[in-house]
């Protein structure tokens, strides 16, 4: 059977021929904006071609042929994050909220990730988790460039945790569980030559188990957001009905009954984003709040620097971190996680130094640099620092943050009126 002879049985002829026909036309770009680091006003004056997202508010949409923006110099400083315009309602529907936690469960490459984070305005805390190690490496880039500081990336596989470490630990819990993929036939053609049936079924039976685990590790009054890039039933609302019946402690919470969005009669508080209906490639999404009594939740114990980094890092503003000193080097993150020893730990929010002596400042702490430790260059001389070269500069001894047109790029090091570029290699860029 080919895929849309599957999905005949379960949905309207309309929805099978938008489907259809969304295969054949433009796919839609989309971006959030990093609002810490650029105003929407600033971001629609440099780049006047985008337009509103329908639904979320600093988020655009753009025509991802005609511009790059994933190459453009503001990408790389983390003013805004590209992602599709439909997976960004994922995490605007899960509203995750200062001072909670969150787990992203199968996270990278991090966009939902960061849509979070910027939600919660880089308070409370995120653990970002994929079972891929190559691919969580891409999400604690991301994070990095992004300038968060209360999101932790791990890799592992969380349903061999000790039951006790996530037990209701969890506030809300975001489950973008991985599917046979046909929100991704327009963006990647050979996925639809791949697809099969039993592909179908054997990932409804990994989202099921992905399911009963998240529902173990969310507290009673909290949200789980199942959410797919599959338009198939069986990976959908089959999912979710089956959960529910075995789950009775757990319910379907309405999400909108915009035009946008449809919803399948048999699970009608879930929503389909279609490409025909809304920009993007599509996901579905389901919110299943947990019932119960509330327990009172309490932050964790924070850890504490050595009072020489410490005394260092005090004109920083960071405000109060958990420190942890991993493979190393030190971290902070705005809330405690814990971290179990089955998974593996990329990064615990900011990455602020290396365990040694002198003190010399990570790149990702030039994100929350005070205004006075930062030095505007002219376009010539940032140009060259994204570039990794070394460059005149007259300005007293010591590190100082460069910036352009006040987005923070990264330290120097100023001797003798000369900056010693300190810019991650894998970064630099040749913007000429």
């Amino acid at each position: 059977m080919d895929f849309f002879s599957s999905l005949r049985p379960f949905y309207p002829e309309e929805v099978v021929f938008g489907l259809e026909r969304a295969l054949w036309e433009k796919r839609v770009y989309g971006l959030y904006l990093n609002t810490e680091k650029m105003s929407d006003e600033e971001l629609l004056s440099r780049f006047p071609f985008l337009t509103a997202h329908p639904i979320l508010p600093h988020a655009y949409l753009y025509d991802g042929e005609a511009y790059p923006l994933g190459k453009s110099m503001e990408h790389n400083l983390g003013v805004f994050y590209c992602m599709d315009p439909a997976s960004m309602v994922v995490p605007y529907f899960l509203a995750p909220r200062i001072g909670e936690r969150v787990l992203d469960y199968c996270a990278a490459p991090g966009g939902k990730t960061i849509v979070a984070s910027l939600l919660m305005g880089n308070e409370g805390a995120i653990l970002s988790n994929d079972l891929s190690y190559t691919r969580s490496l891409e999400t604690s880039h991301n994070v990095e460039r992004l300038g968060r500081r209360n999101v932790a990336v791990t890799s592992g596989d969380l349903s061999l945790v000790p039951p006790h470490v996530y037990e209701g630990y969890f506030d809300r819990i975001l489950l973008d569980a991985p599917c046979s993929g046909s929100a991704m036939f327009r963006k990647e053609p050979k996925m639809m030559a791949d697809w099969t049936e039993e592909k179908v079924l054997r990932q409804a039976k990994i989202q099921a188990e992905l399911l009963d685990v998240a529902s173990r590790y969310v507290r009673n009054g909290g949200l789980i957001a199942y959410s797919t890039c599959s338009f198939s039933y069986e990976e959908d609302e089959a999912v979710v009905l089956d959960f529910l019946s075995k789950h009775p402690d757990f319910k379907a919470v309405h999400i909108s009954d915009s035009p946008l969005f449809y919803s399948h009669p048999d699970l009608p508080e879930a929503i389909h984003v279609f490409p025909y209906l809304h920009p993007g490639e599509g996901q579905f999404l389901a919110l299943l709040k947990k019932c119960g009594e509330e327990t009172e939740r309490s932050e964790g114990h924070y850890g504490i620097l050595p009072p020489k980094i410490a005394a260092s890092l005090t004109s920083y503003g960071l405000g109060k971190l958990d420190y942890l000193c991993h493979k190393g080097a030190y971290y902070g993150l705005s809330m405690p996680l814990r971290i179990p020893e089955k998974v593996s730990l990329l990064r615990y929010g900011v990455k602020l130094c290396e365990d040694k002596e002198p003190f010399i400042p990570d790149h990702a702490l030039s994100s929350f640099a005070p205004k006075e430790m930062c030095i505007e260059l002219s376009e010539d001389l940032a140009k060259k620092y994204l570039r990794g070269e070394t460059f005149p500069l007259k300005e007293k001894d010591g590190f100082a943050v460069v910036t352009y047109l006040g987005l923070p790029l990264g330290f120097v090091k100023v001797a003798k009126g000369i900056a010693k570029n300190h810019y991650p290699k894998g970064l630099r860029r040749d913007y000429r």
